[in-house]
């Protein structure tokens, strides 16, 4: 018996864990307005013209919600990689779901609380790797997911223009910030209501 609630506990902290980053990771690829938003934070987008940018971001974004193509992608190589992407973003909603039936089948408002805690020092910490970004969007993050070189950008690929390195620079900080600040708004309103009921 207690093999098992280690078990559920595991997997509750896990659940709650991937469910509280997926959510706003899904929300800054699936739609378009935080590369939108990141095109007036860089200037490649203006390289190649806002119009065509906005076309791009609009059709990346629906292509990963399958609702699209990427006509205005232009390169093989490029579309493949993007394909390969989109494997990845389906395998992480498929986790989602499972993640959210896990958490609801081994909720436990106590322990919720608690994780959520844990959680957001897990997540700030890892603020830690935005200084070396460069070293590790390079020489970890890809080689890890990728058994090619396929997502190396060049001028001839439209993502080089609307998502430069600095742009998942900046999705992985607010990735990181949206994670702790949702774990922390969990922990905080079940304490709330610990104080209430007290």
């Amino acid at each position: 018996m207690k093999v098992l609630r280690r078990i559920k506990a595991i997997f509750l902290f896990i659940s709650l864990l991937y469910l509280t980053f997926y959510i706003p990771m899904s929300l800054t690829f699936y739609l378009p307005q935080w590369m939108q938003y990141n095109c007036g934070l860089h200037n490649r987008c203006e390289v190649i013209g806002i119009e065509r940018s906005e076309n791009g971001i609009k059709e990346l974004a629906s292509f990963f919600r399958h609702q699209g193509e990427l006509d205005s992608f232009l390169t093989t190589k490029e579309k493949l990689h993007l394909k390969e992407v989109r494997g990845i973003f389906d395998k992480m909603f498929l986790f989602a779901v499972f993640s959210l039936i896990i958490l609801t089948a081994t909720y436990n408002r106590k322990s919720v609380s608690r994780y959520a805690l844990i959680n957001s020092v897990i997540i700030i910490s890892l603020l830690v790797v935005l200084p070396f970004f460069g070293a590790f969007w390079r020489d970890v993050f890809h080689p890890l997911l990728f058994d090619n070189d396929l997502w190396q950008n060049n001028k001839y690929d439209l993502s080089f223009y609307i998502m430069p390195r600095v742009f998942f620079k900046y999705t992985v900080g607010l990735l990181i910030l949206s994670c702790f600040a949702i774990n922390l708004a969990i922990w905080f309103s079940f304490r709330q209501k610990k104080s209430i009921r007290n």
